[in-house]
């Protein structure tokens, strides 16, 4: 009998070793192993069944929910990185976006403005972080504290002088200059709460080991590889319904896509138009789509010497068919972007876009002094043709095709183009005339943040380095502005102030597609704010 069940299993594990086997294929063909070793051990006259009496219970397997993601290349630390860290089900922030993009309680229970520059903040009771310690106003404060201190960007939106314990379950903020939708603010991934106590004492260090709050606590991770978290026992909405969940990086739409189809992964996120197709007409499978919040654009290299004349900027901006980009590009899977906000988010009379118009966009290079002396459809000043660098990364699938067209847009005004594929770090460390991004413009539900982040000097998504004080007064301005219609016109005027100076390009707003195995039990999602995603209630049927 040893021989024969040695041979069976030499046999099997030759196979397995070859080529063509994918993960869920090897799953799968391990079962057969085991059936076919029982079935010899059996044939030999071993037991099939053991020899003791009674019956023994079957082990318990874990709930395990995998999904594919795009990104997975820094750690997920609440103060640097809640773009991973929230929408993972680790952290969690004071306040969050409803399904109106309206701030809500979340970890707090409201808020209240006692003056110009102070708020009240009501703590959730029966949090406890995820080494067991309850939260409370001291936690709460020196979490605010240490995420103001690891991150500049994150003390520019707030402009907070400082945070107080008024009692255990309340915190006072105290801000710099007024500020009315610091509740708003406070949705900010990178204001997620932590235990100070668990987060190392060197701002070198990354955060990523602190005690959170959310339904999943950190297991391992490696980056642009996988993470792995496990259920938070304590979770003060209820026990999670997945006793792990395995996120897995693949920066291809078409990888994400062939890890679903194949039973590898549950979820696939940011599926590409093409593959959200696929997935529609499979059986197995279903498409969730989310409404666009996030803007694909253009980074404008506001260092590079081509970009520096704005009437070179206004002619590269209005050389773009938006329309053409979200019904060709995007498959109809998104809308055209004009401005820095999608339609209906922010309400501005007399606020011009960046229509398409070539010709225009032809006689603004003429008026920089560009010619085409040489007939080679490129035009030239001073003996040198205007040909730029457009940069992307490949992890948005829509990205890499998006500037492909816009290359041959460029073309049509006589701008020569060349795209390349690179990292998306890259879009700080400039060596591009143009980098395609994408970025979330509404995830506070109020204008404030993204001008901040993209407009303002020094801002924290400012990657371009686009610098003008007159929209740096603007946006000042903007904090302090309480009333209602006088913050909307400021608004507008600073969006005015900085299209005017083509401070970025906007192309489209797409849609986020997802392509989930129909297992998914997803009934709160997916939300138009994509940091909402994995919460306690998502599982497997």
């Amino acid at each position: 009998m040893y021989n024969l069940t040695f041979e069976v299993g030499f046999f099997f594990t030759q196979i397995l070793a070859s080529e063509g086997f994918t993960m869920h294929s090897r799953a799968r063909f391990l079962g057969l192993i085991f059936v076919t070793l029982i079935l010899a051990i059996t044939a030999c006259g071993g037991p099939a069944t053991p020899s003791t009496s009674g019956t023994t219970a079957a082990p318990v397997q874990d709930r395990v929910l995998k999904v594919a993601m795009t990104f997975l290349d820094e750690p997920p630390d609440p103060y640097q990185a809640g773009w991973l860290a929230v929408p993972t089900g680790l952290a969690e922030t004071l306040f969050r976006l409803g399904d109106d993009l309206k701030p809500e309680p979340w970890l707090a229970t409201g808020a209240t403005r006692v003056d110009p520059t102070t708020w009240e903040i009501g703590l959730r009771a029966g949090v406890k972080f995820h080494n067991g310690a309850v939260m409370d106003a001291a936690k709460v404060k020196g979490s605010l504290d240490l995420a103001l201190l690891r991150r500049p960007g994150t003390r520019v939106l707030l402009d907070v002088d400082r945070v107080e314990v008024k009692d255990p379950s309340t915190v006072l903020i105290i801000t710099n200059a007024p500020n009315p939708t610091l509740p708003g603010l406070l949705t900010n991934q990178n204001t997620s709460i932590a235990d100070p106590d668990t987060v190392p004492t060197s701002l070198e260090d990354s955060a990523e080991r602190a005690a959170m709050t959310g339904p999943y606590k950190l297991m391992s991770f490696n980056a642009d590889q996988e993470m792995t978290v496990e259920a938070h026992a304590d979770y003060w909405q209820g026990t999670p319904a997945m006793d792990r969940v395995e996120y897995v990086a693949f920066t291809q739409s078409d990888t994400r896509l062939i890890a679903l189809q194949s039973g590898d992964v549950d979820i696939s996120v940011n599926l590409s138009p093409q593959g959200a197709v696929v997935v529609g007409n499979d059986s197995s499978l279903n498409v969730r789509t989310a409404p666009p919040s996030g803007m694909l654009f253009m980074f404008v290299n506001h260092e590079s010497p081509a970009m520096q004349d704005p009437l070179v900027r206004r002619a590269i901006a209005i050389a773009v068919d938006r329309n053409a980009m979200a019904e060709g590009v995007a498959d109809g899977n998104a809308v055209p972007a004009e401005s820095l906000f999608p339609p209906g988010f922010i309400s501005c009379q007399n606020n011009a876009g960046y229509s398409y118009d070539p010709e225009a966009a032809r006689q603004l290079l003429v008026e920089a002094g560009y010619q085409d002396e040489n007939g080679d459809g490129i035009v030239e000043k001073d003996g040198k043709a205007l040909e730029l660098v457009l940069q992307t990364y490949p992890e948005q699938p829509l990205l890499p095709p998006m500037l492909e067209a816009f290359q041959s847009m460029l073309r049509d005004i006589g701008v020569g183009a060349k795209v390349q594929i690179v990292e998306w770090t890259l879009a700080s460390q400039g060596g591009y005339d143009l980098f395609g991004y994408s970025n979330g413009t509404i995830t506070t539900g109020d204008p404030q943040w993204a001008l901040t982040r993209q407009y303002l000097t020094g801002g924290d998504e400012n990657r371009g380095n686009f610098s003008n004080s007159r929209v740096d007064e603007l946006i000042g301005q903007l904090s302090a502005a309480s009333e209602p219609a006088q913050r909307q016109q400021v608004a507008c005027d600073a969006l005015q102030a900085g299209q005017e100076e083509v401070a970025l390009i906007p192309v489209m707003f797409p849609n986020q597609l997802y392509g989930i195995s129909d297992s998914v039990v997803w009934t709160s999602g997916p939300h138009a704010v994509q940091l909402y995603f994995i919460d306690h209630l998502i599982g497997l049927k």
